[in-house]
């Protein structure tokens, strides 16, 4: 049994918890993708509907 933490045993370690991370990753790279397109267009349309909001409300006060 180890008592100290050298460099080898802390690389190994990351090396074994980065590698079924990446995995994960690649496999629903697809779907992020998607999901942070979609979560854009919703973003961009709020952000016109404000601005369409606001210059009518401008226009109607002059």
């Amino acid at each position: 049994m180890r008592t100290h933490l050298d460099s080898d045993s802390i690389l190994t370690a990351t090396v074994g918890i980065a590698s079924p991370v990446l995995g994960v990753i690649t496999s629903f790279q697809e779907q992020i993708e998607w999901t942070l397109r979609v979560a854009s267009l919703i973003v961009g349309l709020m952000v016109g509907a404000m601005s369409l909001i606001a210059m009518v409300k401008k226009m109607r006060g002059k």
